[in-house]
């Protein structure tokens, strides 16, 4: 028969055996945590660990200040306190030797909560697949001129995919976010180059085909006969120049049909799921428009007014769709080169229609500033720079209104 005191004397034997055993194990573990090279942490003979940190004075002197844990992973997380969460205070040695990588990070975490979802998403975009592989691994006390100045090159010259090279536009915003990066990175302490250094490369003057007079009232017969939305869609663009995420986001409630106004509350646009909510890599988000001049109210033609009223559904549901959900702007570009090819035109882009209701506007005789507050434009130089496309017999009649054949025509024998 067995002993119950001497059973339960064995059970704590055990018991305490495989104490000891998981106790061996986490130190085991705990001991095969080594300090990186340069992390200035480690093992004292006394079992305990130690973390080295550069204790900076008002004076300009500096003093090492040791850290004690019981553990690598204790001693660790105080000396990440001490510096704080983004290496604020970081000493010299750890500045000179911080990579673009590591900055590029800490300034997404940092505008995350400043911009909308889909400028981030630009960002993020930027840093992960173009500067962190591309100069990611350099340290900022090493970014000088010439190599920025090849990153450049290797952007412009086989950066994109299957190795064809970005556009200059392209390198632009990737240069942008890297000035941006470098800002930051000085007004906390760390080492760079003189962003005044960083140069993008100049942006050729982009030709936009503006769609002719004459063109013009073919495509506009081509869309009154037909009866589907996306035709709604252009003829709107077409005599007010909103924007293609604009036109996806308007409603029929933004028509104003007692006063005849259009109101651009809203602009819809897909962008890449960085949250991975969806199935899909990307997702359709519905924003406010980006800027304050983005928010408009447009005055319509009356004819114009008059035929969107025959084709009016109820206030919520979406213009190009009929329904409470939005298109989105591929779908709606696929439809308008779809509606082009069948109805005989061919080699205009969905924005030529905004270039073209900004170059009609001024042959109109549209003052800048009311031209500019149409196509939503904080800046009037924007649209008379990059919008207004006059044609030759245009500037031939603007020529001739400084020649008055009354006066001048006689010296010239007219």
């Amino acid at each position: 028969m067995l002993n119950f005191p001497a059973f339960c004397f064995r059970i704590v034997i055990s018991v305490l055996f495989v104490v000891k055993v998981v106790v061996k194990a986490k130190a085991k573990t705990e001991e095969c945590k080594m300090a990186r090279r340069g992390e200035n942490i480690f093992k004292r003979k006394d079992g305990r660990w130690e973390a080295r940190v550069i204790e900076e004075r008002g004076n300009g002197e500096r003093k090492y200040r040791s850290l004690y844990g019981k553990s690598y992973t204790e001693v660790k997380a105080k000396k990440e306190e001490y510096y704080g969460e983004r290496n604020q205070e970081a000493p010299p040695t750890a500045r000179k030797f911080a990579t673009v990588s590591g900055l590029s990070e800490s300034w997404l975490m940092t505008v995350k909560s400043t911009v909308k979802e889909a400028t981030y998403t630009r960002y993020y975009r930027i840093v992960h697949q173009y500067l962190m592989p591309g100069i990611g691994k350099y340290a900022l006390s090493r970014l000088d001129s010439g190599l920025v100045n090849s990153f450049k090159d290797i952007l412009l010259t086989r950066g994109g995919r299957r190795g064809k090279g970005l556009s200059a536009k392209t390198v632009t915003d990737i240069f942008s976010v890297l000035k941006a990066v470098l800002f930051c990175a000085a007004e906390e302490g760390y080492p760079v180059m003189n962003v005044a250094l960083v140069k993008s490369p100049r942006k050729a003057k982009k030709d936009i085909k503006v769609i002719p007079p004459e063109s013009v009232n073919r495509l506009e017969e081509a869309l009154l006969s037909s009866d589907d939305t996306v035709s709604l869609g252009i003829l709107l663009t077409l005599h007010t120049g909103i924007r293609n995420g604009e036109l996806c986001g308007l409603r029929w409630g933004d028509v104003n049909f007692a006063n005849n106004t259009l109101h651009i509350r809203r602009t819809v646009e897909r962008i890449a799921d960085l949250d991975h909510t969806h199935k899909e890599k990307t997702k359709v988000i519905i924003n406010e428009p980006k800027t304050e001049a983005s928010r408009r109210e447009i005055p319509l033609p009356l004819a114009l007014c008059s035929y969107l009223r025959s084709r009016r559904k109820e206030s919520g549901a979406y213009l190009l769709t009929g329904t409470d959900k939005p298109s989105e702007p591929h779908t709606l570009y696929v439809r308008y080169e779809r509606f082009l090819r069948r109805n005989g035109f061919d080699g205009y882009t969905f924005h030529a229609l905004r270039h073209t209701f900004a170059t009609r506007g001024i042959e109109a005789g549209f003052d800048a500033k009311s031209l500019s507050e149409i196509l939503g434009h904080s800046d009037v130089s924007t649209t008379m720079r990059c919008y207004v496309h006059p044609s030759v017999d245009q500037k031939r009649k603007q020529m001739e209104t400084l020649f008055n054949p009354e006066i001048r025509g006689q010296k010239y024998g007219m």
